[in-house]
């Protein structure tokens, strides 16, 4: 008797431990409070304890999860034959309770560990808080990572058919996150390696670049990403490893992190990654300066933005080179290594479930999403 009572004293006080921190948590100075000041001891121990290990943990603990989720009802419908039978009725009750208590244990660690921190106030990148910007200053802020990048494909190292030597580590990477961390503080102390993940075929097939464990602070990234674009990834699990958990804030600072250290490859990853989305934000703001919503454009309008376009600086062959190249060999790694029977088997499945993901992810964060950097670019450069 005394043992029961005792577990279910446990289960109620981590269930309303777990209740009392996310009601606490609709307080964003709460949440700025704990991920300024306790997250960062959470981070530091767990990661600690798990940095040593060379594989994710915690992706072995969520397949053994899984599991454990997969025989529960198997265990419940076989107690309703076997109940008489004392062995297995003992078994199933403690395996049920096993469960219950493990899932109790992982929800309060997602609370302590990534919903207090994701309900932080935004970071804040500058004393400019505008909003909207003008087609002008897209296109100065466009012009200039284009020139960057320009100058930086011959800063670069290259191998003597021409191609980037990747040259940096992580603790280089390590180094520009804590260099940033004079702006932005809860990017300074501790870092946890990031390590491959073992599910890499279906983080390919879903379009995730890298996942962080939250329950074992281990950040991890898909292995088939091109390694021009591994360093700004890395950076951007990090971000979230560090309690920036909203996917523009992560862009943003990984970003600013590399482009603002010395390494030129690191700096050539985040210009590309920033690249990408003001290019698309440049073109937008150009089209709507020049035409109505929903106009109907003619051939003469067409010229027109064409020659608009072609005023502005455009990436060299070079920098277009290395992205195709970089990009070829992403693809040559997955080709290489890709299991083929779970591609057959899981590939069509996986692409749907992430078709779903992504559009839940984007109606949660909304403007916090990804495409989110672009303001908090232009707010951190046009600060002045």
């Amino acid at each position: 008797m005394h043992k029961r009572s005792s577990y279910w004293k446990v289960v109620i006080t981590l269930i309303s431990i777990m209740i009392l921190l996310n009601l606490i948590a609709f307080s964003k100075d709460f949440c700025d409070f704990y991920t300024d000041r306790i997250y960062p001891v959470i981070n530091m121990i767990i990661g600690t304890l798990t940095s040593w290990i060379p594989f994710a943990m915690g992706e072995i603990i969520m397949y053994i999860g899984a599991l454990m989720l997969i025989a529960l009802p198997v265990a419940a419908g076989l107690l309703l034959f076997l109940r008489k039978r004392k062995r297995y009725r003992n078994f199933a009750v403690k395996y049920m309770k096993t469960v219950l208590m493990t899932g109790v244990v992982f929800l309060l660690l997602y609370t302590t560990n990534w919903f207090i921190p994701f309900r932080c106030h935004i970071v804040k990148v500058s004393d400019n808080t505008r909003t909207e910007y003008t087609a002008e200053e897209v296109t100065i802020l466009r012009r200039n990572i284009v020139n960057h990048l320009n100058e930086l494909a011959y800063q670069v190292p290259r191998n003597e058919e021409g191609h980037l030597i990747y040259d940096y580590t992580q603790e280089d990477i390590f180094m520009a996150m804590r260099d940033a961390g004079d702006r932005f503080p809860r990017l300074k102390g501790h870092y946890s390696y990031a390590k491959p993940a073992m599910c890499s075929d279906f983080l390919d097939w879903m379009g995730i670049g890298g996942y962080n464990y939250i329950y074992t602070m281990e950040p991890t990234y898909n292995r088939y990403c091109d390694p021009l674009y591994l360093p700004v990834l890395i950076a951007h699990e990090l971000s979230h490893h560090k309690g920036y958990y909203r996917e523009n804030e992560a862009e943003f600072l990984s970003a600013i992190a590399l482009a603002e250290c010395d390494n030129p490859v690191l700096k050539y990853s985040a210009y590309r990654e920033m690249y990408y989305y003001i290019d698309a934000d440049y073109m937008d703001a150009v089209y709507s300066s020049l035409f109505p919503q929903n106009y109907q454009i003619t051939e003469e309008d067409l010229a027109k933005l064409a020659e608009v376009l072609r005023k502005e600086p455009q990436l060299s062959k070079q920098v277009l080179a290395d992205f195709q190249y970089a990009y070829e060999e992403g693809v040559a790694s997955y080709e290489e290594n890709a299991n083929k029977f779970l591609e057959e088997n899981f590939k069509g499945i996986s692409e749907e479930v992430a078709e779903t993901g992504w559009e839940i992810q984007g109606e949660v964060l909304k403007e916090n999403s990804y495409d989110g950097i672009t303001l908090l670019l232009l707010q951190y450069y046009f600060e002045q």
